[in-house]
């Protein structure tokens, strides 16, 4: 397996929002102040762009933006700042559908299930993290989006029962079909945090994913790690292990990616 169709970026960075945080109400039960009182506002654009990580802050990572012009296509090249495939049409069941969104930039505002009402993002910002130790090859997509914190909340929400639901545990998202999906323990960060993986055939391989999302205020923050599963690859690491040649390290069927804690300290330091 060549070490550039390794590092397959699958998709990550959905959400971070710089946004405000929720506003807290004292006082006995909303009367008038409460009428009166205004949701904070959401992040721009500048001020994700300010958040977003740069080159040297996280040590042992190369920190890239993704081109994002072909967000919606699979041209396979292999590139390092590539997005992974996309979720086309309406996923099925459709209270999966957050789990596909935050695979996808351009569909976090489209997060909630087909009843709820459509969130939108007030702007985006994405990094891809790779590491420059070349025996690892999970890469990490951090996503930072601003949303309205009421959708924010209710993002949240619909993902975390998006991961418990046992008819999530395999769904399609138009032509893709989703595998493996399970909840795994959140870190104890921001306002909240959902963890889960998921995983979904790219070609011959399937691409892994871990996904953390941390809500701080109206910001949702997305860590999306991912590796390659290549059966050919891992076979010929063992080969070339017993002529004693060694072989590159390829991901093992049980080497699921993991979100480094140091990517999501580092950048939730920033929001």
């Amino acid at each position: 397996m060549k070490p550039s169709v390794s590092r397959v970026v699958a998709a990550v960075s959905v959400v971070v929002a710089l946004g405000a945080s929720a506003a807290c109400s004292s006082g006995d039960g909303g009367g008038d102040a409460d009428k009166g009182a205004k949701p904070p506002a959401s992040a721009g654009p500048s001020k994700l762009e300010k958040a977003a990580l740069a080159a040297g802050d996280v040590k042992g990572y190369k920190v890239e933006k993704p081109d994002e012009s072909g967000a919606g296509s699979e041209s396979g090249s292999g590139s390092e700042s590539s997005a992974a495939a996309p979720p086309v049409g309406k996923p099925s069941p459709a209270e999966c559908a957050p789990l596909a969104a935050m695979l996808d930039v351009r569909t976090v505002g489209k997060a909630q299930g087909a009843e709820s009402a459509e969130a939108k993002t007030t702007g985006h910002v994405s990094r891809i993290l790779t590491p420059t130790d070349d025996k690892d090859f999970t890469t990490t997509r951090v996503g930072l989006s601003s949303l309205a914190a009421s959708d924010a909340e209710r993002t949240m929400t619909d993902l975390r029962a998006a991961t418990r639901s046992k008819k999530c545990s395999a769904f399609r998202a138009g032509e893709q079909r989703y595998i493996g999906v399970r909840s795994l323990p959140a870190p104890h960060k921001g306002d909240e945090a959902v963890s889960y993986k998921i995983a979904h055939r790219k070609g011959e391989y399937v691409m892994r994913e871990s996904v953390t999302v941390v809500r701080t205020g109206a910001t949702l923050a997305v860590f999306d790690a991912s590796n390659l599963y290549d059966p050919e690859g891992v076979q010929r690491d063992r080969d070339a292990e017993k002529d004693g040649t060694g072989g590159i390290g390829t991901p093992t069927a049980d080497q699921d990616p993991k979100v480094a804690p140091d990517i999501v300290d580092v950048q939730l330091g920033k929001v």
